[in-house]
């Protein structure tokens, strides 16, 4: 019998670690750099430099998403009662709100074929984008996401085929959670659900003297509900903020890397939430969870000065 020797590599060996190929894709993600700037920093061919954000996203992905400081789930009815706490504390009326939950609208690429075209395009921005809803907590988290939809689809139709609702109101069954988004959502009355509005945003306040107590009540909880909507909205700017990238235009292709892109921005956020603390819902509803340096590094404190 014959044997037959091993294959050998030719060429260079391969030089670039694990870590290299972390960094590659964490700087890909926080900039809005060329492929040929990144090329020069991490000395690759640009066909290498794909390559290893394939893989490298997916590899994040496979790791983050099973992580519990950036996993997107819903949490434990203990963390629930605590977010209920924290958001009662800066809105007294607001006794078992947990989350908000809104829309974001992404600008892509039109397809070239119109039929594709008209799915992507949304009449009342008269543009093409990709939309997603999130559901915020007040420690800055995503906790329910459904993305990578097309632009023609309305937020309440796609709360709904991503199942936000049904999540939502396990949630309500199971502690009494209680969720708040704006009018578009939900056109029937549900029990988890505070749908805020800005109601006389351009004429005049109403007179709260010819106002029955029921009435008052329910113009006060709107006014707070519409407050914490704005977490929603400090969460979606802290998300592009954080990932340049989802500001331009997403490349229009039809073989999911926009899913894997969209899905690795938001495992990234909910890390850096837990982990680095630079947060304006954080700051906002549990300022607690940032601590300060010199209570870190408390062996600093005391240190001589020259």
């Amino acid at each position: 019998m014959r044997k037959l020797t091993p294959l050998q590599r030719r060429g260079r060996p391969i030089m670039h670690t694990a870590s290299d190929i972390l960094g590659l894709n964490l700087a890909w993600s926080r900039t809005k750099g060329s492929i040929q700037s990144l090329s020069i920093i991490f000395g690759m061919t640009a066909t290498n430099v794909h390559r290893y954000l394939y893989f490298g996203r997916r590899i994040l992905i496979m790791v983050l998403q099973s992580h519990p400081d950036a996993a997107i789930r819903i949490p434990s009815a203990e963390k629930i009662e605590e977010y209920k706490q924290a958001v009662n504390n800066k809105h007294n009326l607001l006794t078992d709100v947990w989350c908000c939950f809104d829309g974001l609208k992404l600008g892509t690429q039109a397809p070239t074929n119109a039929g594709l075209q008209r799915i992507f395009y949304n009449a009342w921005k008269a543009d093409t984008f990709v939309k997603g809803v999130f559901a915020f907590v007040p420690d800055g988290k995503i906790v329910i996401a459904y993305f990578n939809v097309p632009g023609s689809v309305h937020d309440s139709q796609l709360a709904y085929l991503g199942n936000i609702y049904g999540k939502l109101k396990s949630v309500y069954d199971q502690c009494g959670g209680i969720a708040v988004g704006d009018s578009a959502f939900a056109a029937c009355e549900r029990d988890y659900i505070i749908k805020s509005s800005a109601n006389n945003k351009d004429g005049p306040p109403p007179n709260l003297n010819f106002m029955s107590e029921e009435e008052l009540h329910d113009y006060l909880v709107n006014n707070q509900a519409t407050s914490l909507r704005q977490t929603s909205e400090w969460g979606m700017r802290g998300l592009q903020s954080s990932f340049p990238r989802l500001n331009d235009r997403i490349h229009y292709e039809q073989y999911s890397e926009r899913k894997y892109i969209m899905k690795l921005f938001l495992l990234l956020y909910n890390l850096r939430a837990s982990r680095v603390g630079i947060n304006q819902i954080t700051n906002t509803y549990m300022p607690h969870l940032n601590q300060e340096a010199d209570n870190l590094f408390p062996q600093f404190n005391d240190a001589p000065n020259d």
